[in-house]
């Protein structure tokens, strides 16, 4: 399995850390740049499905879920990217105070976890277990790099869902791939920061009339 080359995409995770939008596509990037090269692909069987722009019923298609049409994936493989629930985990802190700047400013920390499912797709079920494996042993395999590339505390398989048939055509089949990475939400507030320093509880209780 070739490495991957860091220097083509790494998001701007710096200033804002990861956002659902942003995590979509660095798993629709990694993707893409894994199946555009057969010298890539582990699998010899997935070798001619290469990814293109310019897809034929040839072509492996690579898709959010959110804009995937799933007419494309009539003929063709696919594998499908998912977003599921965050969940934001307490320091155990006071309004996660995690200490102060050099200028006094009191610095918040808060701790999130989050996941994609990949769903590889694929008319025949040996297809289906055979881009499935393609895809894990990818992500398993350079999980340790995909976190250190993009500064997050934690990315790593969870594990493969059993194969199932897809609701919407009996044909199709698919294994669910589960991938979790965490991080850390890190801000300060300053005095003035920003319209809370001019609200005043008066104003707020005169919106309600006075029982």
């Amino acid at each position: 399995m070739a490495e991957t080359d860091s220097t083509t995409f790494i998001p701007n995770f710096c200033s804002w850390g990861p956002r659902p939008l942003t995590m979509d596509g660095v798993f629709v990037e990694l993707l893409q740049q894994h199946f555009e090269s057969a010298n890539n692909i582990e699998h010899e069987e997935l070798q001619t499905r290469i990814f293109s722009k310019t897809a034929s019923l040839n072509n492996i298609l690579i898709e959010e879920s959110t804009v995937w049409t799933p007419k494309e994936t009539q003929r063709r493989p696919a594998v499908i990217v998912h977003q599921n629930g965050w969940k934001c985990i307490k320091r155990g802190t006071f309004d996660n105070v995690s200490g102060n700047t050099e200028e006094g400013f009191t610095r918040h920390t808060k701790y999130w976890r989050g996941s994609h499912t990949l769903f590889p797709i694929a008319k025949e079920g040996a297809e289906a277990k055979i881009l499935a494996a393609e895809v894990y042993r990818y992500f398993n395999y350079f999980g340790p790099k995909f976190r250190r590339w993009f500064g997050l505390m934690m990315f790593e398989l969870m594990g493969v869902g059993a194969p199932a048939r897809i609701e919407e055509w009996d044909e199709h089949w698919t294994l669910p791939i589960t991938i979790a990475y965490g991080w850390a939400d890190e801000w300060i507030l300053k005095p003035d920061d920003p319209v809370i320093a001019t609200i005043r509880l008066s104003d707020i209780f005169s919106i309600w009339p006075q029982e």
